[in-house]
């Protein structure tokens, strides 16, 4: 059995992250079992990440990001505090992070434009991750007895290129366009906004199979609504970003608990992420692994160079679910095809199918 060295640590986090992070490393053992060897794992012992933003529990996540780091590992956790996530994205570069939102069949049902809409969209967010007005410094002023909130953020050359490259690569790999969305009639064309653009054009020269575009970002999604299919890869920065993937899942597939996500520094260091938050309303043992599962894939694929393991994983998905069997966010009361089932049960389900 050959053992990996680069090490997976891995935070289990709040609410549902428990039970979905111990999903996920069952079917990680399942994939040690099919390919024959041993990964290396370091579970984070610091304070539990509660869901407010506290001093120490940052430095103690922030200590074991740099231990998984120095050991050229990679980190999959559950849900934390917004604030923590985006202060460990900015110390750590993590400016490109790819969400994919492709067509799931078995889910069309749960789609609230149904089949019509959700076969029409495969679509691939690019966010930009570790810079802009998420990551901002607050400042407050009183004048004349009333509260003036102030916010410094910036954006680094540097790591805005990275970001650019990275996009352009993924869209040579789908069908070479790319939509970028800035509200462009806003943002100083001398300042940051024109930054952006400059680099789109500038490197689409190297990338000159790609067609770029751009669109405002308040308006795209009315566009994008009408005719999903024009659209395959988008990049957009940080809020804008969030405002859109979160509901482009629940619309393709009733829920946001079955999309995955990566989180990607220019010096390789990845972090895995469901696209959703915590869960913390969601009753033990009742969560939807497969988000969780599925950014174990994407681990495979982006870090550990076996995509065969993601393709695996997202068929074997697909084959339980088209069986019937649910989550409480899934399950369509009164179908008769329809089977409801917890956490444990969606994962044994979906190791069996992996293993057959």
């Amino acid at each position: 059995m050959k053992n990996i060295t680069q090490p997976i640590g891995y935070i289990k986090g709040e609410g549902a992250g428990p039970d979905t992070i111990k999903a996920a490393l069952l079917v990680l053992k399942t994939i040690e079992k099919i390919k024959k060897i041993k990964f290396r794992l370091i579970e984070y012992n610091g304070k539990a990440p509660a869901l407010k933003y506290t001093k120490d529990s940052y430095d103690q996540l922030k200590n074991f990001y740099h231990q998984i780091h120095e050991e050229k590992g990679c980190i999959i956790r559950g849900g934390i505090y917004a604030r923590q996530v985006y202060k460990l994205r900015h110390d750590f570069h993590s400016t490109y992070k790819p969400i994919l939102i492709d067509p799931m069949p078995e889910l069309f049902e749960n789609s609230p434009f149904k089949k019509n809409f959700a076969s029409k969209l495969n679509l691939l967010i690019l966010r930009e991750n570790a810079q802009g007005l998420l990551m901002s410094k607050e400042k407050l002023r009183i004048q004349n007895g009333n509260r003036k909130f102030e916010g410094k953020f910036y954006y680094d050359e540097r790591l805005c290129k990275y970001f650019v490259d990275m996009c352009y690569k993924a869209a040579q790999e789908r069908n070479k366009k790319i939509m970028f969305l800035i509200k462009g009639d806003v943002w100083n064309r001398k300042n940051f906004g024109g930054m952006w653009l400059n680099l789109w054009q500038n490197l689409n020269k190297k990338y000159s199979d790609v067609e770029f575009d751009w669109e405002h970002e308040d308006t795209w999604f009315g566009n994008f609504l009408n005719h999903p299919e024009q659209y395959s890869t988008v990049a957009a920065l940080g809020i804008a970003a969030d405002l859109i993937t979160d509901p482009i899942a629940v619309l393709a597939y009733g829920t946001r608990a079955v999309t995955p996500s990566a989180n990607i520094a220019p010096d390789g260091f990845m972090t895995f992420q469901t696209i959703h938050g915590a869960g913390t309303n969601i009753p033990r043992g009742k969560a939807n692994p497969i988000a969780m599962i599925r950014t174990l894939g994407l681990m495979m694929d982006y870090f550990y160079k076996m995509p065969e393991m993601r393709n695996l994983i997202d068929k074997s998905i697909r084959k339980v679910l088209f069986k019937g069997y649910g989550t409480m966010d899934i399950y369509i009361k009164n179908n008769k095809k329809h089977k409801l089932v917890g956490t444990k049960i969606m994962t044994d389900l979906i190791i069996n199918e992996m293993l057959r």
